[in-house]
């Protein structure tokens, strides 16, 4: 893994370990506000039943207060009604007696005497009706009068007539408020309290809920009963505590598992530098002594008999073989430190391939094995590095030569599609498995049976065919079926000088 990879895989995590921390905040905070808008919404109905109870109670005070006062009053009244109501109904007959006199000795006598009963009769009726309004006004009047008597009383002794304290702890335990409250009752035109508990505070705004306490009051403004609650963010806070904690614990974790994570990452990192650093090292100390039993086989053939020529023709030979190998390491390790360079030149595709195949063919015929070539109807130029393109083609060609239980049986075709050149390599192998397939590119991966591979090799081949394809700007597709054999399609940019001489 690059160190720009690490980066940003440590950027991205960073950056979702922020999110989910801020989303839990905002979560924790919008419970807070809704458990304190449930207890607002408890404690406002609290006061709401301690004012009705408080008032119903001075109700009843007024009438309990004065019985007196109230019959006194009420006969009083009703004796002066009675004295206008005779001295009106005299002065009314009176009137109306001398009426009728009258008109005895006239001829419309008749008429006048029933237009007279007529008016009786409605003056009777409104007499009623005014009789209604009027005992309607005198029951409110009374009624500001007894208010006018009991405002002027201290406001101190008018709540504890009124039972004010007992109903208000009464309320508190009936609405289960458990956290400890302070309260007070100011009049509007003080900030002195004329009833409190021993911690209120008049000029405390938090945590402070008020109320009207004689909000039907006629006359003048209504004191204002004000309760506190000082232990309230605690009381919020406590109602949470265990989804707080929850929540912190389970972010802690994710820090701490993040912070293993990517301690582990770095340190495989170092890891994996090191022993590329210690392989590369050591394929380049190994590529002088094989170039030296290399030169030295070279020389002994040349002086020994024909009879130990075999022997330094295998030297030869293992030498080769361990120079590729040693060259594949390198240009593996190359591609993984970003050093890997590319000489492109033009090259014709079908002369190409060709060339190759015919280089391969004495190793297939060693086997039994046989090659087919079908090259394209057109001339196909490809800009590609000579070298690396042909060990890409040696390496899936190789590959068609070991993987096979029979004598191998290889076909190459290529065509032009759209702007791209292809070529494919089918054999008739032992084939891939479906998972097999999935890792085939990966560096070091070799598919075996067992703890036994059947064919020796490092797993580099395919890795490197990978790499060569990308880095020219194409790619390779494997397609396989076990016991049936496989299909490698290479996949090349054609050449913008080719377009000139279509």
């Amino acid at each position: 893994m690059k160190k720009r990879q690490i980066k940003y895989i440590i950027g991205l995590v960073s950056f979702a370990m922020a999110g989910i921390i801020l989303v839990q905040l905002l979560w924790i905070n919008n419970t807070m506000s809704e458990n304190e808008k449930r207890f607002s919404a408890r404690v406002y109905a609290m006061l709401n039943r301690v004012v009705q109870k408080t008032e119903r109670n001075e109700v009843a005070l007024m009438y309990r207060l004065k019985p007196q006062n109230l019959r006194q009053y009420q006969g009083n009244s009703n004796r002066r009604n009675t004295q206008l109501d005779s001295i009106f109904k005299e002065l009314n007959n009176q009137s109306m007696e001398q009426m009728r006199e009258m008109t005895k000795a006239s001829p419309f006598g008749k008429e006048i005497n029933k237009l007279l009963d007529h008016f009786d009769s409605m003056q009777s009726m409104m007499d009623r009706r005014m009789q209604g309004k009027d005992q309607q006004l005198q029951s409110m009047h009374q009624w500001l009068s007894f208010e006018a008597e009991v405002k002027q009383l201290p406001l101190k002794k008018r709540l504890q007539l009124s039972g004010l304290e007992p109903i208000l702890m009464a309320e508190k335990r009936n609405f289960n408020i458990t956290i400890p409250m302070e309260y007070g009752v100011v009049k509007p035109d003080s900030n002195k309290p004329a009833i409190a508990s021993g911690q209120f505070i008049n000029d405390k705004t938090d945590a402070t809920y008020k109320a009207e306490i004689f909000p039907n009051d006629v006359l003048g403004t209504s004191p204002k009963l004000i309760v506190q609650f000082p232990g309230k963010q605690r009381f919020l806070m406590h109602s949470i505590q265990w989804l707080l904690v929850l929540s912190l614990l389970f972010t802690l974790i994710i820090l701490v598992a993040f912070y293993l994570t990517v301690r582990t990452i770095i340190q495989q990192k170092k890891l994996s530098e090191i022993k590329n650093d210690f392989i590369n090292n050591m394929t380049h100390e190994l590529k002088t002594p094989i170039a030296t039993i290399s030169l030295a086989s070279d020389a002994m053939n040349r002086t020994i008999n024909e009879s130990a020529s075999g022997f330094t023709k295998i030297i030869k030979q293992e030498s080769e073989r361990m120079h590729k190998h040693v060259e594949h390491i390198l240009q593996m390790a190359r591609i993984d430190k970003n050093e890997f360079k590319i000489q492109p030149e033009l090259i014709e595709v079908n002369e190409f391939v060709q060339d190759v195949l015919e280089n391969q063919k004495l190793r297939i015929e060693e086997k039994d094995g046989s090659s087919q070539l079908n090259l394209s109807d057109e001339k196909l130029q490809v800009e590609a590095d000579r070298d690396h393109f042909a060990n890409v083609l040696y390496n899936l060609i190789d590959n068609a030569i070991k993987y096979t239980t029979k004598a191998p049986e290889i076909t190459i075709n290529i065509w032009k599609r759209d702007s791209y050149a292809f070529i494919s390599l089918a054999d008739k192998g032992i084939g891939m498995s479906k998972d097999t397939q999935k890792r085939i590119f990966d560096k070091f991966y070799r598919a075996s049976t067992g703890n036994v591979h059947n064919v020796k090799g490092f797993g580099l081949g395919l890795s490197y065919a990978k790499a060569v394809m990308e880095r020219h700007n194409g790619d390779i597709l494997a397609k396989s079926e076990l016991n049936k054999g496989s299909v490698f399609t290479l996949k090349l940019p054609i050449a913008e000088e080719n377009f000139d001489n279509k």
